[in-house]
């Protein structure tokens, strides 16, 4: 079962490697750090976590301290949730009010069909 501290240590990786300026996404299970994001990009890291063919991950989507959006769009789309449901990660928490998610009434609904979580915080 997930829990909230396994939820909460994965937005303090994510955080912390953004504030690094490495990436903005982190897999997390059960307080281990799976995957983190880097120059290969979001869905390359997801397919990686995805390799090692464990329950209960959960993706964290975050920016860095004073993102450039010029430069810089973080975004969660329907490739990005197709990767998920192909790496069997099932969880997606995607910072409130900074990841932008492309056709989101699409996204959302797709996600409950494949029974992906997503929720913001």
């Amino acid at each position: 079962k997930i829990r909230p501290q396994h939820i909460d240590h994965g937005i303090k990786i994510a955080k912390e490697i953004a504030r690094l300026d490495v990436g903005q996404g982190v897999v997390v299970r059960k307080g281990t750090v799976i995957a983190v994001e880097a120059f290969e990009g979001t869905n390359r890291m997801l397919r990686r976590a995805g390799s090692f063919e464990a329950d209960q991950m959960i993706f964290l989507k975050t920016v860095k301290p004073g993102q450039d959006y010029r430069f810089d769009v973080p975004v969660f789309g329907m490739r990005t949730l197709e990767v998920m449901k192909e790496s069997g990660i099932n969880h997606a928490y995607l910072e409130a009010n900074n990841i932008i998610i492309l056709e989101k009434d699409k996204v959302l609904k797709q996600a409950i069909e494949w029974g992906i979580e997503m929720m913001g915080y």
